[in-house]
């Protein structure tokens, strides 16, 4: 089966829940669009410390990588997108549970997707999957 990351945000959620062997081809489709850019990183660590630090590490990745430019509505864009995604990823997570998440950022110019997929873990047993995402003008 071929998917197409026809889309910023279905690119974003190709990314986000891609392997690190899928990731380099992800990465070209999304490529192949001429102004679309994309950005990759990992958060770890327990609910209440990703929720302090999620917002800095996207805008990180986002400026770093060239995601966005540095310019206020921009900057605003992946703010908004990031917390919208936070929130879908760490909503019914109890507090001191831990996250390993891979975040994935794709703009066009006009628009940032963030995406961000893993695993939650309060106790051994209880390790399932998770995904989260949003989606802001910039």
């Amino acid at each position: 089966m071929q998917v197409t990351a026809d889309r910023i945000g279905k690119a974003a959620i190709m990314a986000a829940i891609s392997s690190r062997e899928e990731e380099d081809l992800i990465k070209e489709q999304i490529l192949a669009h001429p102004t679309w850019k994309v950005g990759i990183t990992y958060v770890t660590g327990r609910r209440s410390e990703i929720e302090k630090g999620f917002v800095k590490s996207i805008v990180a990745c986002a400026l770093n990588g060239g995601v966005i430019h540095n310019r206020p509505g921009a900057v605003h864009g992946v703010i908004h997108a990031g917390l919208e995604c936070l929130q879908g990823v760490s909503a019914t997570v109890v507090a001191e549970s831990n996250l390993k998440l891979k975040v994935a950022l794709v703009s066009d110019g006009h628009w940032v997707a963030v995406a961000a997929h893993g695993e939650s873990a309060f106790h051994p047993t209880t390790n399932h999957e998770r995904i989260g995402f949003g989606v802001m003008h910039i």
